[in-house]
């Protein structure tokens, strides 16, 4: 079924009774009666034929809605399962975390290093004096 650009319902019906119109008249007159009969019938012809619009234009919308309705069911569904897949990800934020502005002091590389190694460290590298002195030169 082709799409219709224009809404029916909104359409008005032309005046019959102009000039426009007036070749159209003359044929229904042949057959017998006068302008004014014409002019109705056109209008019942027009009628019935906008009618027949209005319906298509209905069927047209709802399958529209019913096609929206199912992308968006689908984006829905398609987002149930990522938060799913990644729920670490779509994990909620508090909003009374404390964010930190000052970065982390971490004890010197030497220290590092020895743990990952599983040597001995001394408690100095550990101290409030010690990560200050690594603070000092970073």
């Amino acid at each position: 079924m082709p799409t219709q650009a224009r809404n029916p319902h909104q359409a008005v019906p032309p005046d019959f009774t102009s000039e426009n119109f007036h070749l159209a008249r003359e044929k229904l007159i042949m057959e017998g009666g006068d302008h004014e009969t014409a002019a109705c019938q056109l209008t019942l012809v027009w009628t019935l034929d906008n009618d027949l619009e209005k319906q298509e234009w209905d069927c047209q919308e709802e399958e529209q809605e019913r096609e929206h309705i199912e992308q968006e069911r689908g984006c829905e569904l398609g987002l149930q399962e990522e938060k799913k897949r990644y729920c670490l990800k779509h994990a909620p934020i508090p909003q009374d975390a404390v964010i930190l502005t000052d970065p982390i002091i971490i004890p010197s590389q030497v220290a590092v290093h020895k743990l990952h190694k599983g040597d001995f460290i001394e408690l100095y590298y550990f101290t409030n004096k010690g990560l200050c002195n690594v603070e000092l030169y970073m």
